[in-house]
């Protein structure tokens, strides 16, 4: 949209600009924003606009070639203007709508923009000025339709701050010549002279935008973004890259987004400013915008997944899955826990954070996110069951026969780097290996410097167990060993030949 601002003579007089939006001011949305007590309208309006609009019920709902006008109360008291014809002959009917909830799409009968004042008064010939002034005798907030409906005048209406009022204006005879309008009557402040500030930011837990709201609307051709500076720990100027406006209407706006040319990635105290680099931002009556909003930014970093992951348990013993067991994790990071047993409903859900202990084969599920929920990921655990218990024999025949001719222990495959280390009857070391599972065990007719002759022989089993239980049969019996660290067994081999 284009904008310009008129600048009105009066009887001789200097008068205050009023901001005329290039948008047809015959429709509420693109209405003139009062500045000041007295406007001029020395051409008058032959347009509906764009929008057939309802004006009030002395006007019988009907728009006829109109301006609309639009102004926001800062301190609380009377209204009054008045509207005088350039031509006394002239006919001008008017309403006021308190647009406060409703905005111009509110305004009809019943509507959410109610109808507070309204007049259609005149007579054929003899018209001259209108308006609202009880000190002009104005009586009633409803007057006409009509010579038999008058005064021209209505009373004096009450107006709070904070409130936004839109007056209609219509050339009833669809004169050429025009009006003023007098404000100056009015003991309420009716026009802003407060700059506009920023009133608010949101910011998405990822920091890939900031959502600015500011405290008023502002003519969006005066919005760049240069008029706009972040600062963030140490004073670090954060790179902007866009702002767009959202749902601007009539060449106004209130919210904006900005984008930074990356997400932020630091947490901290940040600072967004208004700057004068580009003019800065400026409402309908040119007050420009100033000051800063300071916000807290928390940087979260995203879970990391993984593809599944193989885990092997010992029948009817449990094994315990952590989540740093797939990828290290940032802190503050928050999961469930899912499991699926291969059928064909959806994975059950287990439990939320901490270790999970899976007694059942089958597909577990890790459900990560940050806090609060931003990043996600997940990640899995294919865990099956295999009989890795340990035998321990206590006999060995190396008598030649290829049958139990060697001293080794079954299931310690599963248990990489056990180490083993076997004596004679005087301590002397006859076999050592660090990875005693995976060799074909201790043969006294192979292994060492001589056969191991007949007799006892003593070992020592290291097995790096971390806390997992150990299910162990022996020449003791079987039973499971839990505690944590590396578990050492010792006994006693007899050698037969």
């Amino acid at each position: 949209m284009v904008f310009s601002a008129r600048w009105v003579w009066l009887f001789g007089a200097f008068w205050m600009p009023m901001l005329v939006l290039a948008q047809t001011t015959a429709d509420c949305e693109g209405a003139v924003n009062l500045c000041g007590d007295f406007y001029s309208e020395e051409n008058a309006s032959f347009s509906t606009g764009e929008v057939m609009e309802y004006t009030g019920e002395c006007n019988e709902g009907t728009e006829y070639p109109s301006v609309w006008y639009t102004f926001t109360v800062q301190e609380d008291g009377l209204l009054s203007f008045i509207l005088t014809p350039n031509q006394v002959a002239d006919d001008y009917d008017w309403a006021v709508f308190d647009i406060s909830t409703g905005g111009c799409a509110g305004i009809s009968a019943g509507g959410t923009s109610p109808e507070v004042a309204c007049n259609s008064f005149g007579e054929f010939g003899n018209n001259g000025a209108t308006g609202i002034s009880t000190a002009m005798g104005g009586t009633g907030t409803s007057n006409g339709p009509g010579n038999a409906n008058g005064p021209a005048f209505n009373a004096d209406l009450p107006v709070t701050a904070g409130d936004t009022y839109a007056l209609v204006v219509m050339n009833w005879t669809q004169s050429p010549y025009g009006y003023t309008l007098d404000f100056g009557f009015s003991t309420a402040s009716l026009y802003d002279g407060v700059a506009p500030t920023i009133a608010d930011v949101v910011v998405p837990c990822d920091l890939s935008e900031l959502a600015v709201e500011l405290s008023e609307p502002v003519l969006l051709e005066t919005v760049e973004l240069a008029d706009f500076a972040l600062f963030g720990p140490g004073g670090a100027e954060v790179d902007l890259a866009q702002i767009s406006p959202v749902n601007p209407s009539g060449g106004m706006c209130q919210s904006f987004t900005l984008t930074p040319s990356a997400p932020i990635q630091q947490s901290g105290a940040y600072n967004l400013l208004f700057t004068s680099d580009a003019g800065s931002v400026e409402d309908p009556c040119g007050n420009l915008g100033t000051g800063q909003f300071d916000l807290q930014l928390t940087a979260l970093t995203p879970p990391t997944g993984w593809d599944p992951i193989a885990i092997l348990r010992c029948e009817d013993e449990p094994v315990v899955l952590q989540i740093d067991h797939g990828a290290e994790q940032p802190e503050g990071i928050v999961w469930d826990w899912y499991f699926d047993d291969g059928g064909s409903m959806a994975p059950e859900w287990l439990a939320t954070g901490g270790p999970w202990i899976a007694e059942t084969d089958g597909i577990y599920e890790v459900a990560l996110s940050t806090s609060p929920p931003c990043f996600s990921a997940t990640g899995t655990f294919s865990v099956a069951s295999e009989d890795c218990g340990l035998f321990i024999p206590n006999v060995i025949t190396p008598n030649g026969d290829y049958l139990n001719g060697a001293f080794r222990v079954d299931g310690l495959e599963h248990w990489p780097a056990s180490r083993i280390t076997i004596w004679d009857r005087w301590g002397v070391p006859v076999f050592t290996h660090s990875n005693f599972g995976a060799s074909a065990g201790w043969s006294p007719a192979l292994d060492g410097p001589v056969a191991a002759t007949e007799g006892t022989y003593y070992y020592e089993l290291i097995i790096p167990r971390g806390d997992e239980p150990v299910q162990v049969e022996d020449a003791d019996g079987v039973h499971v060993l839990t505690g944590t660290g590396d578990l050492r067994l010792t006994g006693e081999i007899t050698v037969l030949r």
